[in-house]
């Protein structure tokens, strides 16, 4: 008995901790997708080659000599969209090292970048999201002395991500129907009883069939 007992308070306390289903035609704000699209954003500068260093030459060809790299800093990127009709503007800037032979210049640099993506239906009350940058290429260019233009380098970095524009709206779940019965009337056995009140089920018989297909009626 009292196992009996506890398991049947355990079954209440259970069901009473159960949430309570939501109520028909209840509403909830939700996010509305407007578009979402997969976009580069190039981040790039060009600086003379004597501000980077002095010592450095490029070659009509565009090598650099020594060697210089870039080390860009994707988690310190600026990012900032901005909304307009049917379109979404993004502008920020990726900060970065420079090295020479492998040793960083002590003056980092900021890459800028604007991109213009087209998204139908897109107003400036919605929202923008967008999945962490990734890297696709670091570019590292000479560019040759010509005429007035001193010899120069191109730092650039191309970077990829997911831009999703959303809107709030407010949804009403649809209504419900009943649940079909899942013991649907099955055939009754017609009952025999006259109009009398008299007769028992049991009494009945079908009714005989003649080989031409006619009914006929039996007796007992």
């Amino acid at each position: 008995m009292g196992n009996e007992r506890s398991r049947s308070r355990q079954t209440r306390s259970s069901s009473q901790s159960t949430p309570a289903p939501p109520k028909v035609n209840d509403r909830f704000v939700v996010d509305s997708l407007i578009c979402s699209k997969t976009v580069q954003k190039s981040a790039g500068l060009i600086i003379p080659a004597t501000t980077v260093n002095p010592l450095l030459t490029i070659s009509p060809n565009g090598t650099i000599t020594p060697l210089v790299t870039l080390n860009p800093h994707i988690g310190e990127v600026v990012i900032d969209n901005l909304l307009f009709p049917d379109r979404v503007i993004s502008s920020g800037f990726l900060p970065a090292d420079i090295t020479i032979t492998g040793v960083p210049l002590p003056v980092p640099i900021n890459l800028p970048f604007q991109q213009e993506m087209v998204c139908t239906g897109a107003c400036p009350e919605d929202q923008v999201t967008e999945t962490p940058l990734e890297i696709e290429a670091v570019i590292v260019q000479g560019i040759a002395a010509l005429g007035i233009t001193p010899a120069s380098i191109l730092f650039k970095v191309i970077l990829k991500t997911t831009v999703t524009v959303t809107r709030r709206v407010i949804a009403t779940l649809p209504e419900t129907k009943p649940a079909p019965d899942p013991h649907p009337a099955r055939f009754q056995t017609p009952s025999t009883e006259s109009s009398s009140g008299k007769g028992n089920p049991s009494d009945f018989e079908p009714p005989a069939i003649n080989h031409n297909g006619s009914h006929k009626k039996t007796g007992r």
